[in-house]
């Protein structure tokens, strides 16, 4: 920002985090949004607060849940399990496989 605000071009800015920081150094791309953001208003570099709770759903409750289903009928497709308990199939499917250990198995 204090590179921004003293009127440092990008090229400018990129050089010169280039010559601190080395591999560390943001991208030139990265840079380009900090000057854009910079001179619409924003005043750090650090994430801004998002409104609502972060959605927490791997949880041991929800792992329970998925294992009771599959041991109860093991022909359960991941699918149907995500749907019945409301959760994503990505995350169902992490259960399943990581949480649990289960694997699909062939006949």
């Amino acid at each position: 920002m204090y590179l921004n605000l003293r009127g440092s071009s990008a090229a400018e800015i990129s050089g010169e985090l280039n010559s601190v920081l080395g591999d560390n150094a943001p991208s030139d791309a990265t840079i380009y949004l900090w000057i854009a953001e910079f001179q619409r208003g924003r005043k750090s570099t650090e994430d801004e607060h998002h409104s609502g709770c972060p959605v927490d759903v791997c949880t041991d409750e929800n792992v329970r849940r998925v294992n009771d289903m599959i041991t109860t009928d093991r022909r359960l497709t991941v699918i149907y399990v995500a749907a019945c308990l409301k959760l994503s199939y990505g995350t169902t499917h992490h259960f399943i496989t990581n949480a649990l250990g289960f694997n699909r198995v062939c006949v």
